[in-house]
């Protein structure tokens, strides 16, 4: 059959060659769009100035950001929110330090009036030994009155600390002065001295525990609070 003039053979009429089915696609692969279309299975690449979608932002420069300028870590309670109520440790170095006290008063005014009685009989070295020694147990007396009177209102321990330490060094003394007493091999002086002694570390026990329980840490706090209040 003839083809009309100027139409090669296979070509379809109205013009154009036939469309070639080209190449299969691969798996995996997508298919090329037509032009004008975006690409089908790849994430489209947003407009620019705007974040990518299913990436986590990272912060600028990838550091992490900085706390605001001046920030600061808030104070504990016990100290920002005022006076705290008086802890049971203060309340009970303050009796302690009141029973000590009194105990100690009572020797220490025996003593003043023995010593300033016995003047005339007794060496003069020893009535004043004996003098100081009450003088120093009344100086402690009056330092374990009144630092507990300071400590129950949380204004202060220092007196308290004072005149705890200033019994300590006083029993000290007494162990000291006992066991140099001469026994002469006679065991009752010895068994004497004992008791004396074993009273001596006795009377020690009460212003250790004032002195430690004045200077723990709910102590202090209770303290801390109360400046400037």
């Amino acid at each position: 059959m003839t083809q009309p003039y100027g139409q090669q053979p296979g070509q379809q009429p109205g013009g154009g060659y036939p469309q070639s089915g080209g190449y299969p696609q691969g798996p995996g692969y997508p298919q090329t769009p037509g032009q004008g279309q975006p690409a089908q299975g790849y994430p489209q690449s947003p407009p620019y100035g705007q974040p990518a979608q299913g990436y986590p932002q990272n912060p600028a420069y990838g550091y992490p950001q900085a706390p605001a300028y001046g920030a600061m870590p808030a104070a504990p309670p016990e100290y920002s929110s005022g006076p705290i109520g008086r802890p049971g440790a203060a309340t009970a170095a303050a009796v302690l330090a009141f029973v000590q006290a009194g105990i100690t008063a009572i020797p220490g005014i025996i003593q003043v009036v023995a010593s300033a009685g016995g003047s005339d009989t007794l060496d003069s070295s020893a009535v004043v030994e004996g003098l100081i020694v009450a003088v120093v147990e009344l100086i402690g007396v009056a330092l374990l009155i009144i630092g507990g009177v300071q400590l129950l209102g949380g204004k202060s321990r220092s007196m308290l600390i004072a005149g705890a330490a200033l019994e300590l060094v006083i029993c000290v003394y007494y162990v000291i002065r006992f066991a140099a007493i001469e026994s002469a091999g006679v065991e009752a002086i010895d068994v004497g001295k004992g008791v004396l002694i074993g009273f001596a570390i006795f009377f020690a026990i009460m212003p250790t525990i004032s002195l430690v329980l004045s200077v723990g840490a709910s102590t202090t706090q209770f303290l801390q609070s109360r400046r400037g209040h």
